[in-house]
């Protein structure tokens, strides 16, 4: 078995998104979060893998983890907690570090590969 994971342009390795909901009912505040996704890697502590979404907003948190992101396509909007916004788009990547807690808002259908690490 190898150690070298391939992971397509288009955020595929070797399966297919699959249907997921990583996004707390809870926590939306606008629209309906449908998801699709592929976990490519998991450890104790890492988490990689795509996720795709329909547009949405939610109040998103992560008090203890820290994500890497690069979008593949669509376009996010992501608000700091001092009321700052930026967007996203294809071929940019963001990092949310560890306690961000902010406004994370799908503008268009968004496909991105992410890296979650656990504090």
């Amino acid at each position: 078995m190898s150690n070298i994971i391939r992971i397509t342009a288009q955020g595929i390795s070797t399966e297919e998104l699959s249907h997921c909901a990583a996004v707390p009912p809870e926590a939306v505040i606008l629209g309906e979060a449908r998801e699709t996704g592929a976990v490519h890697f998991g450890s104790d502590k890492v988490t990689i893998g795509t996720w795709e979404c329909t547009p949405y907003a939610e109040i998103l948190a992560y008090p203890n983890a820290t994500e890497y992101t690069t979008v593949l396509s669509g376009r996010v909007a992501i608000t700091d907690a001092d009321g700052s916004v930026q967007e996203f788009g294809p071929g940019e990547s963001y990092v949310l570090k560890s306690g961000f807690e902010g406004r994370f808002e799908v503008l268009e259908t968004l496909r991105k590969i992410y890296v979650l690490i656990e504090d």
